[in-house]
């Protein structure tokens, strides 16, 4: 409540407050304070969600392969630089590798081997560009790594290729003994590819690619 003063005179004031001694000055004030703290707050918890998404990306958590799926723990990305155009029919690229670390071992039914537990998969992107007509078959190929040799797999994507064509595609390497995803050191990748009309004709690519440079 105000405070009244009179004074010699007979006159009547009203005592004001001064603004610090008003209590809504300090209430709105830590309301003002609380919204700063608040707002500051939520911008580190977007920047934080957004670097979880990132590495979420990075290892997606399942992938699929021959339309079955297998979830992965970890995975590793290796950029190349490869090109081949040795056989002149062909030039053929891989640009990356990508090898995972599945989160538990899965029973693989291949027509060739049977029945056997895996770890892990290598992923092989390449590209082929034909130079006339040809057939290749990166996927019926076979790769060795880490002492081991294992038949190349993954829903068909090559074959048969006309001059002037570019077919782009991922061939997988199933891995049965994978600790981490880093445990691929070397891998060596054979496949063969021969002329449509011309079966003489015919080139075996053996690449071999140092994925610890």
């Amino acid at each position: 409540m105000a405070k009244k003063i009179t004074d010699q005179n007979g006159d009547t004031y009203v005592e004001v407050k001064p603004w610090y001694k008003r209590w809504w000055i300090w209430v709105l004030a830590i309301i003002v304070v609380l919204f700063i703290i608040g707002a500051l707050s939520g911008g580190h918890s977007s920047k934080g969600k957004k670097a979880g998404s990132a590495t979420t990306a990075s290892t997606p958590s399942s992938i699929t392969v021959d339309y079955d799926d297998y979830n992965v723990k970890d995975s590793k990305d290796y950029n190349v630089n490869y090109s081949n155009s040795d056989w002149n029919a062909a030039k053929v690229s891989i640009n990356k590798i990508t090898v995972y670390k599945l989160s538990k071992p899965y029973k693989l039914d291949t027509a060739n081997n049977g029945k056997y537990n895996i770890n892990g998969f290598i992923k092989i992107h390449m590209k082929i560009k034909a130079n006339s007509d040809i057939s290749i078959y990166p996927q019926q190929g076979t790769a060795n790594f880490n002492n081991d040799q294992e038949e190349a797999m993954g829903e068909s994507w090559d074959g048969d290729i006309n001059k002037g064509a570019v077919k782009s595609g991922n061939v997988y390497i199933p891995v049965k003994n994978l600790s981490k995803a880093t445990d691929i050191k070397n891998l060596r990748f054979k496949f063969d590819a021969n002329g449509q009309d011309n079966y003489d004709d015919s080139y075996t690519y053996d690449i071999t690619l140092n994925l610890q440079k």
